[in-house]
């Protein structure tokens, strides 16, 4: 019976540190940010492209990106200056600047497929169509108060030209730019900003 005692306690000891870990991991779950490039609607390059908040605290919007490849291999990259931001708690639509807060549920209509990869071609002075696209990148910086730097996320769509143009995501989810090793990318994103001339490689 002189073993029950100690037993029990150890017993008890490993609930509360299953517990606590429990309880740390739902902390760490709740705070990490999760973005969302969204393809809205169908298939179409006219469809509605949204970045979306997914995650449970806001998160302060540095920059949003568009670098689209050519079938020839080029690559041209461009800031996505002016969008619409819907706030949960907004009812009228307003039209705002690249940067600034995104709430929990919120999320920023960039505008269409067409009208991104149209504006980056008329902003670098390229004349091409949309069948000599080949893929889209959508990135996004952002300020994250929980996170020691800026976190970002990026998804890629590709563009297939058969009978007509179709947008299909490259992959299924929004890649989150969250970890130390994506740590010196997302900065290159905020650089490029302050030196838009150099946008194009």
């Amino acid at each position: 019976m002189e073993y029950v005692g100690p037993v029990s306690s150890a017993v008890m000891a490993i609930i509360w540190l299953v517990y606590l870990q429990l309880i740390l991991s739902q902390y760490r779950r709740n705070n990490r940010p999760y973005l969302l490039f969204h393809h809205a609607q169908n298939e179409n390059p006219d469809a509605l492209c949204m970045l979306v908040n997914m995650g449970e605290r806001p998160v302060h919007v540095v920059c949003v990106q568009a670098v689209i490849k050519m079938t020839s291999g080029e690559e041209h990259k461009l800031a996505v200056t002016e969008f619409e931001r819907i706030n949960v708690t907004e009812q009228n639509v307003q039209q705002t600047l690249r940067q600034g807060p995104l709430l929990n549920g919120s999320y920023l209509i960039l505008g269409t497929f067409r009208d991104i990869i149209e504006k980056t071609q008329n902003e670098i002075g390229l004349n091409a169509s949309l069948e000599d696209v080949e893929c889209l990148e959508l990135r996004a910086a952002v300020i994250h108060a929980p996170s020691k730097h800026p976190v970002g996320a990026k998804r890629a769509f590709v563009l297939k030209h058969n009978t007509g143009t179709c947008v299909y995501p490259k992959d299924i989810n929004t890649r989150q730019m969250v970890k130390r090793k994506d740590k010196q990318e997302v900065a290159q994103w905020i650089e490029s900003e302050l030196h838009p001339r150099e946008n194009n490689e």
